[in-house]
């Protein structure tokens, strides 16, 4: 197998190709261009070493690497169709949330290595302040500096990158956006001095560059796709293992800026983050996907209602859901404009928009096939329904894209099955009381608009009732208030939003008949390949995505006429009722007077505060709680409840006690909290849900046990003297108390046993002084690392630590001992004999499910087995534990 030259065009396209005896021929290859968002380097090693090994040409594919340049945004050239691939930042999880029908394939790194790089090393994050900052997007900077704004004294200048490293050199810039994997060595082996900021240690975390394509090519080639993505991890696997060939063929193909051992360095790097612990290559979790959009949302890239109606896994591309034949799949290739039969004028449901063109709930729907399919829906309006009815009988229109399936469409169009109803209703002033049959209208000028459903029902069926035919809703509405119809019958939705809309008023809904609008969408006879696609395709549809398009539109508000009888009968068992409730009144208020004493002591005892669960916010405070905080009541009313705790809450554990909480469970819980002037005291608190009288939890009551003097004796018996952190002999008292607690909340339990790397020659080489000071600083990182209240560390004997905590998935917990590892590793403590000169460690994990059981000892065996497994793979790595190797 050898590597053909490059060539290299003036679109700056690279395509590299191998050949083999038993590989197709370039005729017979399907050509697509990737485009990637950076200069080439081992960054895309994935890709370059399945061109190498031929993996895409086994899968029948000329991939054509496509170069970036500064101004290329990748997800439009995707979408445009001038990339069929393209490798991008977690910040197209806010392209598609926006609309552009993209369709994620895989994401070649688990956690992003984007950092910042600074001229001085970052304590604080105020220190950003007035400093200019160049990067090009992405969650990791944009999450920073929203984490740094309210801490600023003066603005943040963002500048757009560059994509040259001597901006930074030459001081024209504070921080610079950078890969991990890249630009740090580049800077060590130029001697110039920087710090990194990791938006990670600030607890920023999501995916690194991000695989998609569009959803035309995911809909209409489900098979390219899959042979793209299966070939592209193989490529990854090759290059991971492979990593000196990688670099040799990316430096000999392709125009690279850096030199071999730069690549080297960074192919070292970057293996950590394409594959870790047993997470597979280009795996998506949903979940963590869904987590990066809510950053999104919090950083303003997305709204609300973006948010909402973002459905991650019709993101995420699944090649088992391709349920189109193949007929179908030709069908939409060869049709990419596909004419809707619409009415200009029908709203909610479909109406022509001056500014924003076709609008309503059918054109949402028809955008969300446009998206799923990639061919477009072109609606096609006229001056009134009626053309564009004789337009589609005489088949010069596709679709009916909301129409009733009604005898006379049935001759010329199939429809697929209802996926809007709505009540036939009449709307009137003063002339028509009340009616639900339509015999009742006898006599009456009824406006309908010509061509609708309730115009033929009218003209076929009740020939005594007088028609007054309209053009439009408005124009019929109209006609009842200026008095030229009684009333007019039409769809109850539409009658609502126009009525609203145009401020039509001295109209009411005086009638509901047993007829109902089932609205679905009709395609021509003669076309029964596209009817199969858009019933698929609405059956795809989700019921939240349906909900999220109703919400947008309708807000019915029916009117219902009662008479004195009806009145009567309603008023008589109300008053009964409210009689009876005063009286209770009366009763309980006396019994509240006398319990309100009682809770008032009880308050006072526990220390108690009330809490608002939507803002965390104190909403009241007993006297004694005030004395216990140092503060005073008025204070601590409008305070955030975890600016109350020594070294604050997470955003997970927050998230799983808020959870709790909110189901209606109480949870309780050591912690260790501060007072005003800075002192600490341990309670024992526990927060109890209270609901209001719909059953919904909006405050919860904190009771505490002050248990300061206690921790105080058993800090001297639990801690070991040189770390400060726990010693053995606490870990064997904690463990079987957290097995118990996640068994009891139905949360996860993930302990982590850490060893450092050649301690040994730590000490023969500086002396046991020095020893010591090693493992207080890797102590106080693993206390850094591990600081939720519900986290524990342990200094289990020499150089081995123990932490204990819980994830809500084996992948964060992986990713959270990654982080520390590096961590460890940037410290950039001596070790000089070490093989990277440097303090390193080797950790070995377990995740324990909620569902999952093990024992103490069973526990303890399997993060020590891991742990030696990891030492014996090399060190300065990590080992989890498969919950299969349980004998």
């Amino acid at each position: 197998m050898f590597a053909s030259s490059v060539h290299a065009s003036e679109s700056q396209s690279t395509s590299v190709s191998t050949v083999s005896s038993s590989s197709k021929s370039t005729q017979s290859l399907t050509h697509v261009k990737v485009q990637i968002n950076w200069n080439h380097q081992f960054q895309f090693a994935g890709f370059y070493a399945a061109i190498k090994q031929g993996y895409y040409q086994q899968a029948g594919l000329d991939v054509n690497m496509v170069s970036w340049k500064p101004g290329v945004n990748v997800a439009d050239e995707v979408v445009s169709g001038r990339a069929d691939f393209g490798v991008g930042k977690g910040t197209m999880i806010v392209d598609y949330a926006k609309g552009k029908p993209l369709s994620l394939i895989m994401a070649s790194f688990q956690f992003s290595p984007l950092v910042l790089l600074a001229h001085e090393t970052v304590t604080d994050l105020a220190q950003l302040s007035e400093k200019t900052v160049m990067h090009d997007g992405g969650f990791q900077v944009e999450s920073l500096l929203n984490k740094a704004s309210p801490e600023v004294k003066k603005l943040i200048h963002t500048v757009t990158s560059s994509g040259n490293l001597q901006d930074f050199i030459d001081g024209k810039v504070d921080y610079y956006a950078a890969y991990a994997t890249n630009e740090p060595y580049r800077l060590k082996q130029m001697g110039v001095p920087f710090y990194i900021l990791d938006p990670k240690s600030y607890g920023v975390q999501s995916y690194g560059d991000f695989v998609v394509t569009s959803k035309k090519i995911a809909s209409l080639q489900p098979g390219l796709v899959k042979a793209f993505k299966e070939a592209s991890i193989k490529g990854w696997q090759y290059a991971i293992i492979h990593q000196q060939e990688t670099v040799d063929f990316i430096l000999e193909n392709y125009p690279v800026v850096k030199s071999r051992d730069a690549l080297l360095a960074e192919a070292k790097v970057t293996s950590q983050y394409v594959q870790t612990g047993n997470v597979p290559i280009g795996n998506i979790d949903p979940l963590k996907l869904l987590a990066s959009a809510a950053t999104a949302k919090e950083l303003g890239m997305i709204t609300p209602a973006e948010f909402e109606a973002l459905n991650t896994q019709d993101f995420i591309f699944d090649d088992s859901k391709s349920f189109f034949t193949e007929e179908e799949l030709a069908y939409l290739k060869s049709h990419p404009v596909i004419t809707l039969a619409s009415d200009s004028d029908w709203a909610p449901f479909e109406f022509n928009d001056s500014e924003k063109g076709y609008s309503g709930i059918s054109a949402d729907y028809f955008k969300l096939f446009e998206r799923k399919l990639g061919v477009r829906f072109q609606a096609v309006f006229s001056d009134s329904w009626d053309k564009v009815a004789e337009m589609t009988k005489n088949g010069e229109l596709d679709i009916y894209s909301c129409a009733v399936a009604t005898p006379e469409r049935k001759e010329y169009m199939n429809f697929t099955k209802p996926y809007l109803s709505f009540p036939m209703a009449l709307a009137s002033g003063d002339t028509i009381k009340f009616a639900n049959e339509y015999k009742q209208l006898a006599g009456f000028t009824i406006a309908v608009v010509k061509g609708y459903w309730s115009h033929e029902l009218l003209k076929t069926q009740y020939p005594e009732v007088k028609l007054l035919e309209v053009t439009n809703v408005v124009e019929g509405l109209n006609a009842v208030v200026d008095g030229r119809a009684d009333g007019y019958l039409g769809n109850l939705a539409v009658i609502n939003y126009t009525q609203h809309k145009y401020g039509l008023e001295g109209l009411r809904i005086v009638g509901q008949f047993a007829e109902r609008f089932e609205l679905a969408i009709g395609v021509q006879k003669s076309n029964p390949v596209l009817l199969s696609i858009i019933q698929k395709t609405l059956d795809s549809v989700t019921q939240e995505q349906r909900d999220a398009i109703f919400n947008r539109w309708v807000r019915l508000e029916l009117v219902t006429e009662l008479n004195n009888k009806q009145l009567l009968q309603i008023f008589i068992p109300v008053f009964l009722i409210v009689f009876g409730l005063l009286s209770l009144v009366f009763v309980y208020a006396y019994q509240k007077r006398q319990q309100k004493s009682y809770i008032t002591q009880i308050h006072e005892l526990s220390y108690a505060t009330e809490i608002d669960l939507k803002t965390k916010k104190v909403i009241w405070s007993s006297k004694s709680f005030a004395r216990l905080s140092g503060y005073s009541q008025d204070e601590l009313v409008g305070m955030p409840y975890l600016n109350l705790s020594w070294k604050g809450l997470d955003d997970e554990e927050v998230q799983t006690i808020y959870k709790r909480l909110l189901q209606g469970y109480s949870w309780s819980g050591e912690m260790r909290a501060k007072t005003k002037n800075g002192g600490s005291y341990w309670i024992e608190l526990t927060l109890t849900p209270n609901k209001n009288l719909f059953g919904h939890v909006t405050t919860v009551l904190a009771t505490r046990v002050n248990i300061t003097d206690k921790k105080r004796v058993e800090q001297l018996s639990v801690t070991d003297e040189l770390t400060g952190l726990f010693n053995r002999r606490h870990y064997n008292e904690v463990i079987e108390f957290e097995i118990r607690r996640a068994k009891r909340e139905q949360r996860s339990l993930c302990v982590a046993m850490l060893d450092i790397d050649y301690f040994k020659l730590v000490n023969d080489s500086y002396g046991h002084p020095h020893g010591d000071k090693v493992l207080k600083d890797v102590a106080k990182q693993l206390t850094l690392s591990f600081h939720r209240a519900s986290d524990f560390v342990f200094r289990v004997g020499g150089e081995e630590f123990l932490a204990i905590s819980s994830f809500e998935s084996e992948a964060k917990f992986i990713e959270h001992l990654e982080l520390l590892r590096q961590q460890i590793e940037q410290l950039n403590i001596e070790n000089k004999h070490a093989p990277l000169k440097v303090v390193t460690i080797s950790i070995g994990g377990l995740y324990l499910a909620a569902d999952q059981e093990m024992n103490s000892e069973e526990i303890f065996k399997s993060v020590d087995r891991m742990l030696y497994a990891a030492k014996q793979q090399g060190r300065n790595r990590i080992e989890m534990f498969t919950f299969a190797e349980v004998s």
